[in-house]
């Protein structure tokens, strides 16, 4: 039916499939390609007639696709929201963005059972960095509200203004919450960033410079961008609120601006890859986007309930939840793939 092979009754089941999926995922503030990807694989095929089955690639792309809908309406918010600093997102996509397309394109020469148990292997270990961050030390949010220092100026110069809008040169960062109830300088050597600027010429004290630990972590995220298409968001959103000391709120808004751009030349790169470059992918036009609009439907609902449940629980429930759903899918991953093995690259 509208030419994507799929009947009625299955379109419908896909609207409510990527409602589901949406409203677990924005609920527990997870990177949606962490159940899209094995339900395309696994779930959709079994419940959905009419649902092709799909290469490890195949999956991550129309992953890819779905997720551009739903970040593209929470970029929309955090922008409205003054919580995106566009000084330092445009510093991290320069890199994550060639680094993902490189990676988009790499993937194609992974074997399809290495990418999927690499993809469970990574969620496991998120699991367990998650754990330990929970378990033994206190929360980005006890830790923001807690410290009124642990903000921009804490590792920036005090005069530093974030760009929270694309056409305006600056924002008073006052107006941008919650750095009107946090500010301050950094008091201690301990609350001084460390190591040496790798971008910028490091002489405006006032510009948010890279840093080496900073570099490597924005190359990782790209690259498993472009992989798996998960963890940029996590890796991103730790940088920015734990080491660099930016306002949860700001690093949130700004994290999710990385992702998403990111996802995008992604998700691009892999269009132009099976459009003009079949050799290297082998499949041709094999990414059922019309499929994945009927996914996006239900995801944009979705997304809303997620936000609203997500604002009716408890951090600790929602870490919890994270943490259990990321290990839970990272072994069923592995041991799906390792026993049965994957789908054909």
């Amino acid at each position: 039916m509208f030419g994507t092979g799929v009947p009625l009754i299955g379109l419908l089941t896909l609207v409510l499939l990527g409602f589901l999926i949406a409203t677990t995922v924005n609920t527990f503030a997870m990177e949606a390609a962490v159940l899209f990807v094995p339900a395309f694989l696994y779930v959709f095929p079994h419940l959905v007639p009419g649902f092709p089955m799909l290469a490890a690639n195949a999956a991550v792309g129309l992953a890819l696709f779905v997720e551009l809908f739903g970040y593209t309406s929470s970029v929309t918010a955090y922008w409205y929201r003054h919580q995106i600093d566009f000084n330092v997102a445009k510093k991290l996509l320069v890199i994550t963005v060639p680094v993902a397309i490189v990676a988009r394109a790499g993937s194609y020469y992974v074997p399809s059972d290495v990418l999927m148990v690499g993809f469970g292997l990574l969620l496991a270990v998120l699991a367990l960095v998650l754990y330990e961050a929970h378990e033994h030390g206190p929360s980005l949010v006890d830790t923001v509200a807690e410290k009124p220092e642990l903000s921009l100026v804490a590792v920036l110069d005090e005069e530093y203004e974030p760009r929270t809008r694309v056409f305006e040169d600056t924002h008073d960062a006052a107006e941008t919450p919650p750095s009107e109830h946090m500010g301050g300088p950094a008091e201690t050597a301990a609350e001084e960033p460390t190591g040496t600027a790798i971008m910028g010429s490091g002489e405006d004290e006032r510009e948010f410079h890279l840093e080496l630990p900073d570099f490597l972590v924005t190359v990782l995220g790209g690259t498993l961008a472009g992989l798996v298409g998960i963890a940029i968001g996590e890796l991103t959103q730790s940088m920015l609120a734990l080491r660099r000391r930016v306002p949860l709120k700001l690093s949130t808004g700004t994290s999710a601006l990385v992702l998403h751009v990111t996802i995008v030349a992604a998700l691009l790169a892999n269009i132009a890859l099976l459009r003009f470059a079949p050799s290297i992918t082998g499949e041709g036009f094999t990414v059922p986007f019309g499929v994945g609009i009927f996914v996006a439907i239900g995801c944009l609902f979705g997304g809303q309930a997620g936000a609203y449940l997500n604002n009716r629980l408890s951090e600790s429930t929602v870490m919890v939840m994270l943490i259990a759903v990321y290990a839970l899918v990272g072994v069923l991953v592995v041991a799906r793939t390792l026993l049965l093995g994957g789908a054909a690259h």
